[in-house]
């Protein structure tokens, strides 16, 4: 695949996702946000934007390089497939969070989602370092964020 294409589907795939998940989260983000009791370790809202165009910046690039390469088209495609699978379920986690208000249910959803970037990261490692240093370093972040929606469903839940 040429260059500039590679570029504007992966610029594409990118935007739809961003599209669909602030279709997912529905209208009221920061009203919900903002009532929630945060840990005192919190990111603000703004802060929060900043991690998800760094994590758009990782799954374009990953996007590209996945377009671009031209080995074994089994592999590629399996982790073509986990990336977006995993754009999807972050996605569905915002719907969870933050339109079904479902503190718990965002905490569980962190295990199946870290799995499918286990899966993505293993699968990139086969074929691009790169790529896969890239969504490694995104997956150490999965960790301050399992740690956050524990401490917020734990601060926010009505016993």
């Amino acid at each position: 695949m040429s260059i500039v294409f590679a570029i504007l589907i992966s610029i594409a795939i990118c935007i739809l996702s961003a599209i669909f998940e602030g279709v997912m989260a529905g209208g009221n983000v920061k009203q919900y946000f903002t009532r929630l009791r945060q840990p005192r370790y919190a990111i603000s809202l703004k802060g929060w934007f900043v991690i998800g165009a760094v994590y758009y910046v990782v799954c374009g690039v990953v996007l590209y390089r996945l377009l671009r390469y031209e080995g074994d088209l089994t592999v590629r495609n399996l982790a073509f497939a986990l990336l977006i699978l995993m754009m999807v379920a972050n996605a569905v986690w915002n719907y969870i969070f933050f339109r079904a208000r479902n503190l718990f249910v965002s905490l569980v959803a962190f295990g199946p989602y870290i799995a499918v970037a286990l899966a993505l990261i293993i699968t990139l490692s086969r074929f691009d370092q790169t790529a896969t240093a890239l969504v490694f370093i995104y997956s150490l972040y999965l960790v301050y964020a399992t740690s956050w929606a524990y401490r917020l469903w734990n601060l926010n839940r009505s016993d």
